[in-house]
């Protein structure tokens, strides 16, 4: 299977993740968008070995872009806990 095929894959996953709605499965959307989080080194190493740094930097951009708001997110709770110590 070739990277980007394995790129579109993630980022489809990611759309789809993102129309759960956030009523009652609230914890199943942010727990799937952390699959996705752990996922997206793996995807983003393959992506460069076959391809190249420029559609690795590329892919990270996309990654970036579609996971904004759970990267926010997760830096500010690491922030608030670096903080509390």
């Amino acid at each position: 299977m070739s990277s980007f095929i394995a790129a579109c894959l993630w980022a489809i996953s990611a759309n789809v993740i993102a129309m759960i709605p956030w009523g009652q499965p609230y914890r199943l959307h942010w727990n799937l968008a952390r699959v996705l989080v752990l996922a997206l080194p793996f995807m983003l190493y393959f992506v460069g070995v076959q391809h190249g740094l420029i559609w690795q930097f590329a892919a990270l951009a996309v990654a970036i872009f579609q996971l904004r708001l759970m990267l926010r997110h997760m830096f500010r709770q690491a922030l608030q806990k670096w903080r509390s110590r």
